[in-house]
């Protein structure tokens, strides 16, 4: 009886420690550190012209509207423009980091902690708008040189529907 108190408490004393921390914003920063999609003011000094790729309400097609990024950070911020367009309840998306390596980039998505759903559980039209739009957003503007795009979570590979 003793044996079963003590390793009641243990569990609960350890699992009482396991809370999440709030989620976080991660500041946009001149690495391969991203933020979180918010509205963002219109840059200053020398930016670029991109497309900004979207899914239809249908999941029919994808809809390019022109967007200006800083061209000292023009992948990170077409990312930023595109989850700022395709944010939604459904998508628990705490920050990303980006890196680029011999034209492809990978996105590493950080969902909220204790988020209600995975990225990976989200249905094939919700997967769409959210990797194809960021698929479609770097590897169809030129001035990006983005050939490819994986994307991960925490370090793990997502392969989308």
């Amino acid at each position: 009886m003793l044996r079963g108190f003590l390793i009641f408490n243990l569990v609960f004393f350890i699992l009482s420690g396991c809370r999440s921390p709030e989620p976080i914003r991660i500041e946009v920063s001149p690495s391969p550190m991203a933020a979180s999609p918010t509205p963002s003011p219109k840059p200053k000094g020398k930016t670029i012209a991109v497309n900004v790729f979207q899914l239809d309400n249908q999941c029919n097609r994808f809809v390019a509207t022109k967007a200006a990024v800083p061209a000292n950070q023009p992948v990170t911020q077409a990312i930023a423009k595109t989850l700022e367009k395709a944010n939604s309840e459904s998508l628990d998306v705490a920050g990303y980091r980006v890196r680029v390596k011999s034209g492809v980039a990978t996105v590493d998505f950080r969902p909220i902690p204790n988020a209600r759903r995975s990225l990976t559980s989200l249905a094939n039209c919700e997967q769409l708008a959210l990797f194809g739009s960021v698929r479609r957003t770097l590897t169809q503007n030129p001035a990006l040189r983005i050939k490819s795009v994986r994307f991960t979570d925490r370090g793990q590979l997502i392969k989308p529907q």
